[in-house]
């Protein structure tokens, strides 16, 4: 259902126990204290630890400021902010580094030099690749300038730093700036690429642009320069919508289809009328890096953070007379505030919330993926209702086209006969040309498909998913069903990225549950049926514990007989 290929040979995942016996991931913030409590360390820290990590902080400046107004700021000297550094790798290092406000260019290449020394020494002694999120805090979000950063001493520092960081998270008036930093045009038309993506392309790393201060259409070409494409057309209907568009220049990114990186990415949610919006910037960057420090990738690490700010508007109180501040209601858990998201690479997904797709009959409870059209029929034929037929070239079997078209018929008739729902996998040209239940793609062949097709062939359509972006990627086109994956460790695909895990299936579940079925598949037997059950997955599908059964049917039926007792 998907296969995931990493773009790095160093592990993203972090190794919890490796790095701190605490249960909580400890994340830095390397910032600048707000006296009034609304932004900078202050909020990192709130947010860190609302997310379930453990926040460390790196003052790099003290600063008199309220709700209204910035009255002064006082930098940390450099040998204090490097002894705050060092302090904390001999004894708290960190899962996840979050970078807010630097008071000057000396700090900036400070921060520059231990990042690619002390911080690289320490990743490559232990294996490890520590995600660094940037928040170039130049103004705020509420309009305070905070320092003075077009300075020319400032100029090669930005550019050093940028190239040790994962992600930078830049609003506005920051793109801006970056751009004129880089000495890259910053036109309102161009053809092929926006400035975003040349930006992305000359610092080497991700760029989320967030869009959440932007307030027309004219204000956002000035800065991004969206020229007159789809994606024009869909900012400006978002626009219309009152939704905020944040837009990712996506590099290669690990543990992530590669149909998922190496492009523009927009997530768009309605925009929160509220003036209490001091420290959005600071919280969107601490949430991603919290999120990352608990073992989501960089995509949905987005996600999640984006919904936490949502959410953090949405319940806002004010301080003091100026610009209040986002409450901390905990993991985002309400679909209302996760953005949808936009693949303008993809027109086909965009446009697929308009289809209508076959709703699966019955549950599918235990649902049995196989390769073997003999096994496909000993289990219908120990009472499997909903079967998969999965076939996949590999090293050791390449079909040929009549090979799978023969297959496909065998099953299709075989589920006439058992009066049961036959998904075929991949083969949607196939499943239609025979009259299939349904077809089930992955996330790569769910680009490439044509889902009108489907739709108005009248089949069921069930998607692989592997994670929050790729979740709500998928429900936007309301499938019949979602499969999530791989919950478990299994031998029986080559799965470089690290397993689900029940504490995120369960999260899935809360968030999509009452959406539409979903289905837990990777490493299912009858040792994790109960722990699986539990986190109220809709139902589970077995691949290894029905082909490597010496008789499939009856494993079937044993399998069932427990998931349908707890």
């Amino acid at each position: 259902m998907g296969v995931y290929v990493s773009t790095s040979n160093v592990s993203t995942n972090i190794d919890s126990n490796k790095l701190q016996s605490a249960t909580r991931p400890i994340v830095w913030s390397i910032a600048g204290s707000d006296s009034g409590g609304g932004a900078g360390i202050q909020a990192d820290s709130l947010t860190i630890n609302d997310l379930g990590g453990h926040a460390c902080t790196v003052v790099s400046a003290i600063t008199a400021q309220n709700s209204q107004h910035v009255q002064g700021i006082t930098a940390t000297q450099t040998a204090m902010l490097i002894k705050q550094l060092d302090c904390l790798l001999e004894d708290i290092p960190p899962a996840a580094i979050k970078i807010g406000m630097l008071a000057n260019a000396e700090q900036i290449r400070c921060i520059s030099e231990w990042l690619a020394s002390k911080l690289a020494s320490y990743e490559q002694t232990n294996n490890l690749q520590i995600p660094v999120i940037w928040d170039p805090v130049m103004v705020s979000t509420s309009g305070q300038t905070l320092s003075r950063y077009k300075q020319p001493s400032s100029y090669s520092a930005y550019l050093k730093l940028a190239k040790y960081v994962t992600l930078i998270t830049p609003n506005r008036y920051e793109l801006g700036v970056l751009l004129e930093l880089s000495q890259l045009p910053n036109h309102a038309q161009q053809e092929e690429l926006t400035n975003l993506d040349n930006l992305a392309n000359f610092l080497g790393c991700n760029i989320l642009y967030t869009g959440g201060d932007v307030r027309n259409s004219e204000s956002h070409n000035a800065a991004l320069a969206i020229s007159a494409t789809k994606e024009s057309a869909l900012y400006s209907s978002a626009l219309d919508h009152g939704s905020a568009i944040d837009w990712l220049a996506a590099k290669a990114i690990p543990f992530t289809s590669p149909e998922h990186q190496h492009q523009r990415i927009g997530f768009s949610s309605p925009r929160v009328v509220t003036q209490h919006n001091h420290g959005t910037g600071c919280t969107l960057s601490s949430a991603i890096a919290t999120a990352m420090a608990v073992g989501y990738p960089l995509l949905d690490a987005i996600v999640v953070a984006k919904a936490y700010v949502h959410q953090g508007l949405t319940y806002a109180y004010p301080v003091g007379k100026g610009p209040g501040v986002l409450a901390r209601k905990g993991w985002p858990q309400n679909l209302e505030h996760f953005a949808k998201i936009i693949v303008p690479k993809y027109p086909n997904i965009n446009q697929a919330n308009e289809l209508s797709f076959a709703n699966v009959q019955q549950p599918l409870q235990v649902y049995p993926v196989t390769q073997s059209i003999n096994i496909l029929k000993d289990v219908l034929k120990g009472g499997a209702r909903t079967v998969q037929l999965r076939l996949k070239n590999s090293s050791s079997v390449v079909y040929s086209e009549q090979q799978l078209e023969q297959a496909i018929q065998a099953a299709v008739a075989l589920g006439r006969q058992y009066q049961a729902q036959v998904f075929i996998n991949d083969h949607w040209q196939l499943a239609i040309k025979h009259g299939a239940f349904g077809v089930h793609l992955g996330q790569e062949d769910l680009l490439q498909a044509d889902l009108s097709q489907i739709a108005e062939a009248g089949l069921a359509l069930g998607l692989s998913s592997h994670g929050y972006f790729e979740l709500l990627l998928a429900q936007q086109m309301s499938p019949s069903y979602l499969a999530i994956g791989h919950i478990f460790s299994t031998p029986t695909k080559s799965m470089p990225s690290q397993p689900q895990g029940l504490n995120k299936l369960e999260k899935y579940c809360t968030l999509m549950g009452d959406r539409m079925p979903l289905v837990a598949i990777g490493g299912i037997d009858h040792t994790n049926l109960c722990a699986l059950k539990q986190t109220q997955v809709a139902d589970v599908a077995v691949v290894r514990a029905i082909e490597k059964a010496s008789e499939p049917g009856k494993s079937w039926q044993k399998l069932q007989q427990i998931w349908q007792a707890m």
